[in-house]
C-alpha cells in the first residue's frame, strides 16, 4: 500500500502510521484531497491527496481485500463519513456465488 494511502487510513483510525500523520484530510468542492500533516510546532503545509472518487475506489478496495462484513462495512462508511466528509456508497460487495 502507497505511504499517502496508510496516512490516509491512519487519519481515518485516528492512527499514527506515517511520519508525519496526517492532522486533517479535506474534500475540496471541485472533488480534490489535499491533507496537511502534522507538525510539531507549525501549522504544516497542505498536500494534494488526489481525487475523491479515486480515494472512495480505494477505499472499496481495501475493504474488500480485507474481508470485512455488513457490520464493519457500516463503521468504514460511517468514519469515512465523519472524519472526511463524503460518502463510501454502497454497502457491502454482494458475494457472486
Amino acid at each position: 500500500m502507497p505511504p499517502q494511502m496508510v496516512a490516509i487510513v491512519g487519519y481515518l483510525f485516528e492512527r499514527v502510521y506515517t511520519t508525519p500523520a496526517l492532522a486533517e484530510l479535506t474534500v475540496t468542492p471541485d472533488g480534490h484531497l489535499v491533507g496537511r500533516p502534522q507538525v510539531a510546532g507549525e501549522i504544516g503545509h497542505t498536500i494534494y491527496m488526489g481525487c475523491e472518487t479515486d480515494l472512495r475506489a480505494n477505499l472499496r478496495r481495501l475493504g474488500i481485500a480485507a474481508g470485512l462484513d455488513q457490520a464493519e462495512w457500516a463503521t468504514l462508511g460511517e468514519l469515512v463519513r465523519v472524519r472526511i466528509g463524503i460518502e463510501l456508497g454502497g454497502g457491502a460487495p454482494q458475494d457472486p456465488g
